[in-house]
Formats: structure tokens, C-alpha cells, sequence
């Protein structure tokens, strides 16, 4: 796709029906697609960020009407003005650091401001659950549901900062980070018999052979997974209790986590040195 100057292809005026390569029917020209397609990027970062904050119940009416009102503007034959995108660009920087704010604050005064404290890489003996994604709150709702349950929890890939919060450390059934990255995830639930719930982005189509103990919830969505629809993980529970029962097994390393602002500038001395 060198050769295009652009490549549109969101309404029904398409050329062709295949996508407008040089100059959009609609009369867009290539800098403004490259404008919408850079200020749609920016804006699902934001949405994410959002959503998680206001699972913790932590909304903000400005940030959310200029999501709104940001995405109609990419809309067919709605905005031609290259200055005024530019201008959107900008304030999707700003507006993306408030967005973070509000749920840094949201994570902060719920759980508490996140301590160093090193993270477990192994298994315990028992049953489990793996939770991967970024969702703090479907964590902390299988940790309360599962703790008097002899199911120990782990986190996956993006989860690993939980670790770092005192109001999820409390929990005794939380043991350790399993695996690294996202891209790991289809080998790794493969070698580990147990329930996986996927809280957020970054999960895989699901391998035949872990497909039946793969759970999904909230935004998630994946072909032929059980979904569950709030937060009651009952049947997640009742499914890992009839799990094979993973053995006692020290991981290859240990990760730190927890790093935040406090602890940094408590160190500062230290780090100058």
C-alpha cells in the first residue's frame, strides 16, 4: 500500500467498494485521513483508560463528551477542517493524561498507592485461576469470591502491577505473576490446567485444549467462550475446583513491581547515588 496516498474505506460511497486509494469520494482528501485515522488511535486508548476507571466508579462527564464528540467528527461528511483535526490531535494528548489521572486515582483511593514488593513466578499446590487484561476490579471480585474456596489466583501479562496495591496484597490467595507478554498466553493456559478469565484486551483466540476453561467478561468477547455478564464468578470457581491440582513449583525468576511516585521519591537519595 506504498503507492496510496491514503486508504479509506469507512462508508458506503467507497471507490469501488473497496476503498478510496487517492482522494475520497466524500471529498477527503490523504491528509485528513491520516488526521482521523491518527485521532481514532488516540481515542481508543482513552476509552480504555475510561472504562476501568468508571468499573471503580470514577466517571468524568468533560472527558467522556469529548470522546463523544471527538469520534462523531471522523464521521463521513461531517468535519473537512485539516487545522481543526490538528487541533483535535493536541487535545487528545491532553485529554489522554487527564483520562490516566482519573484512574490512577481511581486505582490509588481504592486499593491504595502501590508499595515495591517482589512477585512470585511459581505455582502452589492447589487449584487456580489465572486472571489476564488490565481490569483491576474483575481481580479484586475473584480474589473476595475465591479466598475461603481453596483456589489460589494469578496474574498474567498486563496484571502484574496489581501486585504492587496493599488493598489486593491482603488477599492471601493471590500467589504470583504467571507468564510474560500477551503473545504468550496460547502456550502458557495450554501447559497450566486451570480457569482463565480474560478481563480486558490482549486476549487470543483460545487453543481447542483450554477453550472449555477460558472465561471472559465485561468488554471481552471470544468465539465459542463461556462470557460472564457482571461480576459474579461462581461458575469460574465451581469450574477450577474440578481442575487438575498444579503441584508446588518455584518460578525461573522474581519480578518487582509497585514503583510508584511515593516510593520513587522516598528513594531519590538513593537513586542519585
Amino acid at each position: 500500500m506504498s503507492e496510496f496516498k491514503m486508504f479509506c474505506y469507512q462508508c458506503s460511497q467507497t471507490s469501488q467498494g473497496k476503498g478510496c486509494i487517492n482522494y475520497g469520494v466524500c471529498g477527503k482528501n490523504p491528509t485528513l485521513s491520516r488526521l482521523q485515522d491518527n485521532l481514532i488511535f488516540g481515542l481508543k486508548g482513552i476509552s480504555a483508560y475510561l472504562y476501568h476507571a468508571g468499573e471503580l466508579g470514577y466517571r468524568d462527564k468533560n472527558l467522556e463528551k469529548f470522546l463523544i464528540e471527538t469520534l462523531y467528527t471522523t464521521l463521513t461528511n461531517v468535519n473537512f477542517d485539516n487545522e481543526r483535526f490538528i487541533k483535535l490531535a493536541l487535545d487528545v494528548g491532553r485529554i489522554n493524561i487527564e483520562t490516566m489521572k482519573l484512574l490512577k486515582k481511581a486505582h490509588n483511593e481504592t486499593y491504595g498507592e502501590p508499595e515495591p514488593v517482589e512477585v512470585f513466578t511459581g505455582t502452589k499446590k492447589g487449584k487456580g485461576i489465572i486472571v489476564t487484561g488490565h481490569s483491576i476490579k474483575v481481580l479484586e471480585e475473584i480474589l473476595k469470591q475465591s479466598k475461603d474456596k481453596g483456589i489460589n489466583v494469578y496474574t498474567h501479562s498486563e496484571l502484574l502491577p496489581a501486585h504492587g496495591y496493599p488493598g489486593l496484597r491482603k488477599y492471601e490467595n493471590l500467589i504470583g505473576n504467571l507468564g510474560k507478554a500477551w503473545y504468550d498466553q496460547r502456550k502458557l493456559f495450554s501447559e497450566i490446567p486451570v480457569c482463565i478469565v480474560g478481563s480486558s484486551n490482549c486476549v487470543l483466540i483460545p487453543k481447542e485444549e483450554y477453550k472449555d476453561r477460558f472465561f471472559t467478561t465485561g468488554i471481552v468477547g471470544l468465539p465459542e467462550v463461556k462470557h460472564i455478564t457482571g461480576y459474579d464468578f461462581s461458575e469460574v470457581i465451581e469450574r477450577a475446583k474440578i481442575l487438575p491440582t498444579l503441584p508446588e513449583k518455584n518460578g525461573n525468576t522474581i519480578l518487582t513491581t509497585g514503583f510508584s511516585l511515593s516510593s520513587i521519591l522516598a528513594s531519590k537519595e538513593k537513586i542519585k547515588e
